[in-house]
């Protein structure tokens, strides 16, 4: 259920985004709203990570504050770390533009890649290559360790965690496509990510609240017993 609410609600202010285009523009309102959504859940994870009456294992203590770090970087990406706010020239990329955002890192890559021709398009292939049997050795690793995806799914905070990346991962996709439509979408999902990054934390804290779990001794105190209904 949560994962069609929340398709429905970006393709929504999709559509919102594409009828009033002043929503998207540059520092517009969705971005503002976007960069305060990164900064509440980077507030909310760390302070959330800290609390002495809220039982935490070791595993959830690191996801939040890994949290609250990739959101404060967030909020920095989407405030182009001050400059504009405190009119500070950042420095300029090769091929145009300025170095003042997370994404910017994306595109440098694929403009180094496009320079250097077939044998960057080859060394790209082989790096992908790479990280593909990296990734397919971990699954096999833990695939007699708890099930890893399995594990992911079936733990709401993580789950969420996950969507968010996977929506953040698309925007810097669409980030590399000159397209206005692609734009819009772009800025429709980081907003969404920021708030399903805020939900992750809250809905977590919140269950540790009211399940008034003792010591933590553990990593699986926020299984749910029927982990596919979340989908």
């Amino acid at each position: 259920m949560f994962v069609t609410a929340l398709c429905a609600i970006t393709f929504a202010l999709f559509v919102i985004g594409l009828s009033t285009p002043a929503l998207l523009v540059e520092d517009g309102l969705v971005e503002d709203l976007s960069a305060t959504g990164f900064a509440i859940a980077a507030l909310l994870a760390l302070n959330t990570a800290l609390l002495k009456n809220v039982s935490l294992t070791f595993r959830e203590k690191g996801l939040l504050i890994g949290t609250s770090v990739l959101s404060l970087v967030l909020f920095l990406s989407e405030i182009s770390f001050g400059a504009r706010i405190f009119h500070v020239q950042m420095p300029k990329m090769r091929g145009g533009g300025e170095f003042d955002g997370g994404h910017d890192i994306a595109i440098l890559v694929f403009r180094m890649i496009r320079d250097a021709g077939f044998a960057g398009i080859v060394t790209a292939l082989i790096g992908a290559a790479i990280l593909l049997a990296v990734a397919v050795a971990l699954l096999f690793r833990f695939r007699q360790e708890g099930a890893m995806v399995r594990d992911i799914i079936s733990r709401t905070f993580e789950f969420r965690l996950l969507l968010a990346l996977c929506w953040l991962a698309s925007a810097v996709v669409l980030d590399l496509i000159p397209s206005y439509k692609a734009a819009t979408l772009e800025e429709t999902l980081e907003f969404a990510a920021s708030g399903v990054l805020i939900l992750a934390v809250v809905g977590l804290f919140w269950r540790k609240r009211l399940s008034g779990d003792g010591p933590a001794v553990g990593t699986k105190n926020t299984v749910r017993p029927h982990w596919p209904r979340q989908l």
